[in-house]
This record gives structure tokens, C-alpha cells and sequence, in this order.
């Protein structure tokens, strides 16, 4: 009898520990689960999405061609078109970025510095007529105008007249004997000023003419 009740509960203990260990295996595998699902979360978080296929740049005559066209279109439209003039700004500016060296390229900065201007971007015109006017610098022949368009910009639009002042003096003293000098000249002594002291000044240099 003893011995049978000895066969019953070492039965009974192997059970257990047979229970036991199933319930440790499977507490395992659910840690297991868990760390993987939290381990596969994060490489998908961490992972990157693929790089945006790269645009193909068009050739120079090809981009040279777009530039015509689009210049046909803004310049025959009667009324400014916003969109137009952004394309066209855009093709310019993708030209500089790309035939940098090319002899068109600061004539094309200067005409988009003049597109941004005309739909009140001012601070892009000032960009663009940086651009033209520092890069290329005396290889640029309209380098004296658009000089002077950039003072313009800071002193009429920008209200700017720090940098403003110290462009007019560039062109005074870069270019000396031109009609922008005098006209930088005239505008150093007139900044600031409302427009009716401006009106004021004028009438009175031409009552002292005559």
C-alpha cells in the first residue's frame, strides 16, 4: 500500500514538474515573440524610404529651346501671369545651376532677378541680381545696371538703406563716368526721404536752374 502511494506521488510530482516547465517554455516563447515583435518594430521605424528617382537634367540647347519659349509666351501676354512668370524664373535659374559657366547665364540671372521684382519678390531679386553681379563681375556687360537695380531694390522696396548706400557707392566709384553714377549720386542724397520732400527737392533744383 505504502509503495503504491509512493508510485502515486512521485507520478504526481513528475506531472507538476512536467506542467511547470511547459508553462516556463511557453512564458519563454511569448517573451521571445514580444522582444522580436518590438526588435522587427524598430528596424521598420529606423528603416529608410528609397531616394526619389533622380530627374534628368535636359541638355543645354534642349533647356537653351524651353527658355525661348517660354520667354515668347510671358513677353506676348498682355496681362502678367503669376504661374508663367514662376516657370520661367524656375528655367533660369535651373540653367545657372547647371550651365553655370555658360556666357547666357548672367543675362538669365538678370532677367529672372527682373521677373521677381515685377511680381513682388523682392528678396528673390535680390538673389538673383547678386548673382549676376559678384560671380561674373566684370564679364558681365549690363553688370552696371543691374548694380544699380539692386540698390534699388534695398532702398525703394526693402527699405533697406544700409545696403542700399553701400551698392550706390559701388557704382559711383566702379563706374564713375556713366549716367548711373550720377543717378546713384542723386539717389544717396534723396534716400529716405518721403515722397514729398522728393517733389520738394525737385522743384527746387529747377527753380535754381532757371
Amino acid at each position: 500500500m505504502m509503495n503504491k502511494l509512493f508510485s502515486i506521488s512521485s507520478l504526481l510530482i513528475v506531472s507538476c514538474f512536467i506542467i511547470s516547465s511547459c508553462n516556463n517554455q511557453k512564458e519563454a516563447e511569448t517573451n521571445k515573440v514580444i522582444v522580436t515583435t518590438k526588435d522587427s518594430s524598430k528596424q521598420r521605424l529606423t528603416e529608410l524610404p528609397p531616394p526619389p528617382p533622380e530627374t534628368e537634367v535636359p541638355s543645354q540647347i534642349e533647356l537653351q529651346k524651353q527658355i525661348q519659349d517660354m520667354e515668347k509666351v510671358l513677353y506676348a501676354a498682355k496681362t502678367a501671369d503669376l504661374n508663367q512668370a514662376r516657370k520661367m524664373i524656375r528655367l533660369y535659374d535651373t540653367y545657372y545651376k547647371n550651365y553655370p559657366k555658360d556666357w547666357e547665364t548672367p543675362d538669365y540671372l538678370f532677367k529672372a532677378g527682373e521677373i521677381s521684382e515685377s511680381i513682388n519678390q523682392y528678396n528673390q531679386a535680390v538673389k538673383f541680381y547678386n548673382r549676376a553681379c559678384y560671380e561674373y563681375n566684370d564679364n558681365f556687360k549690363y553688370r552696371s545696371l543691374v548694380l544699380f537695380r539692386l540698390a534699388n531694390v534695398y532702398d525703394y522696396k526693402l527699405n533697406d538703406y544700409v545696403h542700399a548706400k553701400q551698392i550706390y557707392m559701388q557704382v559711383k566709384e566702379q563706374y564713375p563716368k556713366t549716367q548711373l553714377a550720377k543717378d546713384a549720386d542723386a539717389a544717396i542724397k534723396m534716400m529716405g526721404k518721403s515722397d514729398q520732400d522728393m517733389v520738394r527737392e525737385f522743384e527746387r533744383k529747377n527753380a535754381a536752374k532757371k
